[in-house]
């Protein structure tokens, strides 16, 4: 069996991989060439380019988000105080529900389960200034809602977040951003 020596600051980098007691190195090493090998040629260089390389994710090709924490958000350049994917969606929805003006012109450009009302069960939630009760959403559903809604509208939308350090997670531990260019909002035409 072949023998290979490694920084002290790589081997600490696996411990926070491994499951204490039952991870060898090995283990954790081929955990991380398995991932690997399931990225396109592209995505594997980024990922040798730097340990700490934040990934840029392609909005039209979103990956699993399970086990994921929002870090940052910005909505057309303003920052979204303490995100997290349903509040990035919420927040989609009161600029979309403001640039469409109807419920069912709404409906169309996000598409998530939602009514035109109150209505506070079957985990809905009732977002007062809009008139409309959204249905909470695991992290996938929320941010493609929102990527969905921001590419209707020419609504710049930037997230930074990052993986859980969990088994179940895509890639755990790494950092990722999701950025949709903006644009200028169309001038609304007034009747004369």
């Amino acid at each position: 069996m072949p023998e290979i020596t490694i920084e002290q600051t790589t081997f600490e980098r696996l411990q926070r991989y491994a499951v204490p007691f039952v991870d060898t190195p090995d283990m954790v090493i081929v955990r991380a060439l398995d991932a690997l090998d399931g990225l396109s040629a592209g995505e594997a260089q980024e990922h040798r380019s730097g340990a700490d390389a934040e990934q840029r994710i392609d909005p039209r090709a979103l990956p699993r988000l399970t086990h994921t924490k929002v870090l940052e958000a910005a909505i057309d350049g303003e920052p979204v105080a303490k995100p997290n994917w349903n509040l990035l969606l919420d927040q989609m929805l009161r600029r979309a529900k403001a640039r469409v003006g109807s419920f069912e012109k709404l409906r169309q450009v996000c598409p998530v389960n939602m009514v035109e009302g109150r209505k506070e069960d079957e985990g809905y939630g009732y977002l007062s200034d809009i008139g409309v009760s959204v249905q909470g959403q695991d992290a996938n559903g929320a941010c493609r809602a929102t990527v969905l809604a921001a590419q209707a509208l020419n609504i710049g939308l930037e997230i930074g977040f990052m993986w859980r350090l969990k088994e179940a997670a895509a890639f755990p531990g790494e950092r990722a951003r999701i950025r949709v260019p903006g644009g200028q909002q169309p001038p609304k035409v007034r009747a004369a």
